[in-house]
Order: structure tokens, then sequence, then C-alpha cells
């Protein structure tokens, strides 16, 4: 991990050397010579840490922590030297002598200090001939996934993913090659929950130790399609070790409905804990009584959980069920002593070989290769335990060797495993972890902030990593992207477990198994990386000074107690939080859960800030005067509710990378006419300035989503010849509020290749805005963007059916039509329609009688939701879409719902999901 923390500080004096301030200081030649003493204890420690030489490698790690806070006070104290003096007469000073400067002299010292002790550290290895040692080991070079090119350790270019935005094979083939066959497990579990002749609520349990498969066992019974179809409520929820009964109340009644804006207030407020903890109580068990439901309740650690959620679920004597994984047997046998519990079994030998070999050779077959492996595969799988979670991260690791008896051989000497138990299966998946590249090592502790069991959203998640330093900046390609590489390259070795992939096949949600949640805390915990305190305690470093990063799970009143003046990045994963404008040196801060109270004051002094997230209800006056003083800011989150915030000076922030506001506030102004920010990929939610139809459109080259609010229409033809500029543009958003009948008109929207996602919000029509010819004529393909991938169209109206027009995007995949006027009454596609969607929704479709689909067409549609069309009172055959698995129907017309439930029952019965209200 040391090499990991020195491949950090090299990109902190990488940085530092190219910033004019440590230059224009005097500081440069000592940046140089810091780089190269780093550098030879870099190529040190890729063969110490092997060897296990920890004293040396131990301190290598702290010089190199010790040098990103030397950088980073140093940068914070030019900032004040520069306030007390003023610009110019700073400027003078350090023209006339820079080395005199106190702040230069202390910086001075502490650089060569540092230094010296290296050149130390450096004396040392070779005295005892430990460099000689290292180099007559020879260590191999990392291989590539067979079929697939990963990241090397130097170069770290990055195959497998389609720079246009599309995934290639591999991405495609994760699951495949790491799936395990529980069919037996999963018909027994579902006959368990559909059990006829136990009709009262019953608990079925699954148990086992971590890594046997308790959780892929009860996502596969979830996701049954007997048991979509046999229970109106399913709902899924996480527990972790330490839960609240409010946060589990809370979540499992979203799961039935959404919660309304009063609900979501209680949450915020800790006073009306005890008053919110009996609102969801009442109105689950009022929702339950109705319904056949299932609750699963996965990781489940105490029996005290039951005790306080059993009065809540009602026992209706339908068949409702709940489902608990634990790995405590006593727990299950609490919850339902008259149900024994489903004891997972281990792999027999057989099982695990296959296992082991899917992940090994994920997409080659390995009976080419079997011969010169001799019994090495039974070798691993016995000493793997026969445990699922253990074989998919060694087979991983082989996976990155060559198929030869000697490479694998050497990892399996690495492995140590005895009888069985869940140390065993740690000590392994450490094992793993050492085996990880150095540039993964901090992206994978970095999972320790998260509570156990989340859901991580990823986006925020590799923003974060950017801001950190984690990831290099390379020619060709965005930090974001080689960001999601590593991201790519961790669920392919099994570390992380994707939840959900966007349409275009990047990961939207993730999650990580909870052994290996263990083990990041551990290695955070370990190299004075993370600290983590909960309600609960401390889980983390043991000096407050050695603190570079702080997540505080829960409520937290004082900072400063458990963190010290080296803090650079804090979390919060709770409700309140304390101030926090004393840490000068502060890059991320951030709130990760949902349902937050009031934001912490922030300081104008914390100019070194450089991600800036998920905050609420922003001081206007105050918050964004501040934010614009952080002149090193990449993403700055804002969920703000005030209106019109004067916040033109943060668009003077040349280092901006993400600017995201909630959908629902439009009165944040756009960057002024012809500002310039180079770095600019996202922007949400921005008010469009009257002043660029005249001054000129803002210099945003490099924008990859933009979404902008209030567009008026005479804007039209400057917008599309802007939309040339932004050639990088994948996702767009417009939303068009105008006067009653005024039209946006977008003749000349271009045929834009990169594009991906379209939603388009506002009152245009197609006969005016898409061709700008006469009414009634058709809409033109060429006027979309060909490879668009999801397309959202709201308040349009339809002179004619849209649906021959649109089904010729031969990648879309999303389709959502929302609040339109359908004058023709009718949407028909062919039989060679829509060849790749998966998603349809049609919402509010005013006049819309009927839906007609070709047999042939949509063959790949998975779901269908259909929203308050109250005309409609047909819709297509839809037992030829074999591929559908929900369909959801709401507020269409009686005679509808009466045929689908009656004479035409027959077109839903291969659907798992149906519901009709």
């Amino acid at each position: 991990m040391a090499e990991a923390i020195v491949d950090l500080a090299l990109n902190k004096l990488a940085e530092a050397a190219v910033t004019e301030t440590l230059r224009l200081y005097g500081a440069g030649g000592q940046l140089d010579s810091l780089q190269h003493e780093l550098r030879w204890i870099q190529a040190f420690l890729k063969d110490a840490e092997a060897k296990k030489y920890l004293g040396c490698v131990s301190e290598v790690g702290d010089m190199a922590y010790r040098i990103e806070d030397v950088i980073d006070t140093f940068m914070v104290e030019v900032d004040d030297y520069k306030n007390r003096q003023g610009v110019i007469n700073a400027l003078k000073q350090v023209l006339r002598n820079p080395k005199k400067l106190p702040i230069v002299r202390k910086l001075t010292s502490e650089m060569d200090a540092i230094e010296n002790r290296l050149q130390k550290i450096k004396e040392l290895t070779e005295r005892y001939g430990i460099n000689k040692k290292l180099s007559s080991s020879s260590v191999p070079p990392r291989r590539p996934i067979r079929g697939v090119m990963l990241p090397d350790e130097d170069d770290r270019d990055v195959v497998g993913l389609d720079r246009g935005g599309a995934k290639i094979g591999p991405t495609h083939i994760i699951f495949l090659a790491s799936s395990l066959d529980l069919e037996a497990d999963e018909e027994e579990i579902v006959n368990r929950l559909l059990d006829q002749n136990t009709p009262r609520r019953r608990v079925v349990a699954i148990v086992g130790q971590g890594g046997l498969g308790k959780t892929t066992l009860a996502k596969k019974a979830y996701n049954s399609d007997k048991v979509k179809r046999e229970f109106e409520i399913r709902v899924w929820l996480s527990i972790s070790q330490q839960f609240e009964l409010i946060n589990v109340l809370s979540m499992m009644l979203e799961g039935v409905r959404p919660l309304n804006q009063d609900e979501k207030e209680l949450l915020k407020d800790l006073k009306s804990q005890p008053r919110a903890t009996q609102h969801f109580a009442r109105h689950l068990n009022s929702l339950l009584k109705q319904k056949r439901y299932l609750i699963i309740m996965d990781d489940v650690w105490t029996p005290d959980l039951w005790d306080q959620v059993k009065d809540v679920l009602p026992n209706t004597e339908n068949g409702s069920r709940v489902l608990i994984t634990t790995r405590i047997s006593n727990i299950a046998t609490k919850a339902d002593s008259t149900c024994d519990p489903y004891n997972m079994r281990y792999l027999s030998v057989e099982e695990s070989q296959e296992l082991l070999l899917k992940n090994a050779f994920p997409f080659q077959d390995p009976k080419a290769y079997l011969h010169g492996l001799s019994d090495l595969p039974k070798k691993f799988a016995r000493k793997c335990g026969n445990l699922p979670l253990a074989l998919k991260i060694v087979g991983g690791r082989l996976s990155r060797e060559l198929p030869t008896y000697n490479s694998w051989h050497k990892i399996l000497q690495k492995l140590n495993w005895h009888d069985g138990d869940e140390k065993n299966c740690t000590d392994i998946l450490a094992t793993s972890y050492e085996d990880t590249p150095a540039y993964l090592k901090p992206c994978f502790m970095y999972f320790a902030l998260y509570p156990e069991d989340y859901q991580i959203k990823v986006e925020p998640l590799i923003r974060m990593w950017v801001s950190e330093g984690f990831i290099p900046e390379k020619n060709g390609t965005t930090m974001e992207e080689t960001a999601e590489d590593y991201l790519e390259e961790l669920a392919l070795r099994s570390m992380i477990q994707v939840v959900k992939r966007h349409y275009n096949g990047s990961i939207k949600y993730c999650r990580i198994h909870d052994l290996l949640h263990d083990l990041a805390i551990e290695k955070a915990k370990e190299n004075n990386f993370l600290q983590i305190i909960s309600n609960q305690g401390n889980n983390g470093c043991t000096s407050s000074t050695t603190v570079h990063r702080a997540a505080f799970h829960g409520d937290c009143e004082d900072v400063v107690q458990y963190t010290g003046p080296n803090l650079r990045s804090l979390f919060f994963v709770g409700y309140d939080t304390p101030n926090i404008d004393s840490f000068r040196n502060l890059k991320i801060l951030c709130r990760i859960n949902y349902y937050t109270g009031p934001h912490s004051k922030i300081s104008k002094k914390m100019t070194q800030l450089r991600y800036f997230g998920n905050y609420t209800r922003p001081e206007s006056a105050t918050c964004w005067k501040n934010i614009s003083h952080m002149r090193n800011l990449q993403t700055l989150h804002i969920d703000s509710t005030n209106d019109r915030p004067e916040a033109d000076n943060i668009w003077n922030i040349k280092t901006l990378r993400h600017v995201l506001l909630n959908p629902s506030h439009r009165s944040f102004l756009g960057p002024p006419p012809n500002t310039n920010l180079p770095n600019l990929q996202t922007l949400i939610s921005i008010r469009v300035r009257k002043s660029w139809l005249v001054e000129g459109w803002p210099k945003i080259p490099n924008i990859r989503v933009l979404s902008l609010c209030s567009f008026p229409q005479k804007y039209k033809e400057s917008f599309c010849n802007f939309l040339n500029e932004i050639p990088q543009l994948t996702s767009l958003n417009l939303e068009y509020y105008s006067a009653p009948y005024e039209r946006l008109d977008m003749s000349s929207f271009p045929s834009y290749n990169h594009m991906q996602s379209l939603r388009v919000f506002g009152e245009w029509n197609n006969y005016e805005c898409i061709r700008g010819i006469n009414q009634y004529k058709a809409l033109d393909i060429r006027l979309f963007p060909i490879h668009l991938i999801e397309l959202a169209i709201w308040e349009c109206d339809f002179q004619e059916d849209p649906m021959p027009v649109i089904e010729n995007l031969k990648d879309l995949k999303k389709l959502e039509l929302f609040n339109c006027q359908h004058y023709k009454k009718q949407l028909s596609s062919s039989a060679r329609g829509f060849p790749r969607l998966e998603y349809l929704e049609l919402q509010n479709l005013k006049s819309l009688e009927e839906w007609k689909v070709e047999k042939g067409g949509m063959p790949l549609l998975k779901e269908i939701s259909i929203n308050f069309c109250t005309d409609l009172v047909a819709i297509p055959e839809l037992q030829h879409m074999t591929r559908l698995n929900n369909l959801f129907l709401m507020d269409v017309h009686q005679d509808l719902c009466e045929k689908l439930l009656g004479e035409e029952s027959y077109k839903l019965r291969h659907i798992p999901s149906v519901q009709i209200k």
C-alpha cells in the first residue's frame, strides 16, 4: 500500500511542479529533487512490499503523506500571505527575494528534512544489501485477463471500453463469468415462499457464513418469475450491523410507495424521530394489510431487529412472507421456530473447480488449458474451502496470469487456508488485495467510507477519486473515463459487485460484499488512510494528527475531537453536520445520505476544496460567496431551494469539471457570455442567460452532459451553432417554458453522432420543431442523433404517429413519451422496429386509444409502464415479446383493464411481474 501512497505523493509533486506558485516562490528545484528520490523509492517498494520489509515501507508511506501535507499547507499559507499583503505587494516581495519570505523558509526547511530522510532510507537499503536481494528476485510482469487488456501499473492503458460510448464484449460477460449455479437451492427457497399449506405470515431464513452466497440466493428467489407473479408487494432491505429502526421502517415504506415531502422532512428532524417511527410503522401496517407481501431483510446480525419490526408486519393469513439472510442460526429460529432455516451448503470440489475456472477464464473455454494445469484447479478449490466468494476472488486473480503450471502454482503457495472458517476466507481475500495493482488500492480502500451493504452511486464516487488525486491525467481520455476503467477492473476482480448499469453499459450503482468491506476498513486503518467515526465508536487511525480522511456515520457534534490539522477529506453519513470551517487543507466535503438536514457553514478560507457535494439549503448570501473563493473546486453538487442565488463569481473557477443542481431549481444562471471553462464536463439545471444570444455562448468545448432550463424559442439557430462547438456532448436536456402558443423551433437540430441521451421538455411539436414544414408532415429521422440510446419527449403535439420514425433509431434502448397530444389516436410500430428497445414509458398521452406492434417488433423489450392514458383501450399482443419482465398499467381505460384480467389474460401469462391499477 505504501507504493500507492508514494504514487499519490508523486502526483502531488507533479501537480505542484506545473503550478506557477511554487516556481515563483523559488521551490522548483526542491520539487524536482524530491521527485527524483521518490521515483527511486517507488521502484524499491514494488519489491519491498512483497518481501515484507515493513519498517522501511511504513516510514516511506509516512514521508509520502508528509510531502502532501507540506505542499497543501504551503498553498494555504500563500493565500493568507496574499490576503495580508495584497496581491501587488506580495508579488513585489516575491520577485525581490522569495527565499527570504518566512513561508518559503518554512517550506524549504520541511522539504529538506523530508529529502534527507528519504536519502537515509536509500542508504540503509544499499548498506544492508536489501536492494541487491530484491533485484535478484524478479517479479513477473502483470498479465491481462485473457481476451481483455487491463491497466498496467506503468502505462495504465485500459482497453475494453469503446470511447465512442459503447461497451465491447467483456463488460457484458462479467455476470456470466462469475455466476454460480444455485437452481436447486433457488427452487427450495421459492417453494417455501409459495407454500399454499401455510397461509399465515411465515419467516423463511437462509443461514450460513459470509461468502457462501446467501445474498445471491435470496436475490435469485426475489427475482424469480413465480415470486413476482404471486406477491403484489416485494421489498428488499439491506440491514447493517448498526441499524436504526427509523431507517429500516422508512426504507420499507419507500419500497411500498414513494415517501411524501412531509415524511422526508420528518426524517431530517432528529427531535421528531419517535413520532416519525410511529408514523412509518402505522402506515406500513395499514398498507401491508391490503396486499400479499414479501419483505427480504438481507444480512441480519441481531434478533433485536425482528423484535422491533414483527408487529409492523401484519399476519393476514394471505400467504405473506418475510425472508431473512443471516450468519447466526438462533436469529432464524427466534423469528419463526416452526420453519427450519435453510442452511447454505459448501460447494462440492467439482462445483468449486467449475466456479474457479469460470472466473479464471471469463472469455475463453478453459478445456484447452486443463491438461497443462494438472490438478491445480482441484487444489485451489480445496485451498479456498469450497467457498464461492474466495473462489471468485482467486479466479479473478488467476485470470491475470499465464495459464501455466508454474505461474498458477506460485499463486497457490501464497494462499493460507486450514479449517474452512471465515477467518481463513478473510486471509485469502487479504492475499488477493496484496496482489492488486498499486493504483487500485486507494480506490478499493475508499469503499470503507460507505456504510455496510450500501448501494453506491458511481458518478459521485469517481468524481471524488479524481478530486483525491487517485487518477492520473492521460492524453486522449478524461480522468473520469480512466476512473470508470478502474471501477470495471475492480468488478472484473470480483472486489466489488455491479448492482445496475446505465443503458450505455457503464456502471450506475455498485456495492461491496461485507467481508470485502471489512477488509477495506482494515486496510484503511492499517495505512492511516481513513478513519470511521460512528455512534458505536471509532474505527480507524489511532492518532488524530495522522488522519487524512474521516467518515462520520450518524450524528456528529465535534469533528475536531477525532481529527487533526492535516484532514483533507471529510464525509458525513447522517443527519446533523457540525461546523467545519477550521479545516484549511480540506479537499473533499461530502454528504452521502439521502435525507439531510441543514448543512454546515463553510469558510472562504477553504481554498483547497475540490469536491463539495450533496448539501441542502445553502445560505445564499454566505455560501455562494464563499464557494467563489474555492479556486481549486472541481465538483459542485448542491441541492438548493433558494431563489436566484448571486453566484456569478463561481464561473471564475477555471478548474470546474462538474456543476450539478437539483432539477427543481431553475433559477441558477449559467456562465456569463464567452466565459472560458475548458475543464467543464457536466452542467445540470442551469438557466439560460439572455445575453448568450447577443454576446456569445460560454466556451465549454469538453462538456459531456448539459441540462438547460428556460430555453427561449428565439435561441434555436444560435443554439444549433453552439452544439457544433461542443463535439464531446453525449447527453442533452432542454427544458423549454414559453408564453402560450409559442413553439420551440429546432429545425436546424444537427445529426449529432456522439449524443446518446436526449430529453426535451416543454411546448413544441413535430411539424414546427423538427422540420419546420407544413403541419401534418411526418418526423424526419435524419434530424435525430442517429446513435441515441435514450430519448424522452415531453409536451409534444404529434400530428402524425411518431413511432414509424423513432423506431429507426437502431441503438435506442429507452423511450419515454410524457404529456403529449396525439391527434391520430394510435401508436404503431413495425416488425423490424425498435430492435434494441428495453424500456418504454407512455404517460398522460391525451387521446391515445390504441397501441400496436407488429409481431417481431421490440424483440428485447423488458419493461413497459403506461400511466394516465385514460382513453387507451387496446395494446399489442404482448405474448410475442418474450423478454418482457415487467408490465405496469395505471389509470388506463376501464375496458382495457377488464379485458386484460379476463378474455385477454393470455397476453400476460409469460410476464413475471404485472401490475394493473
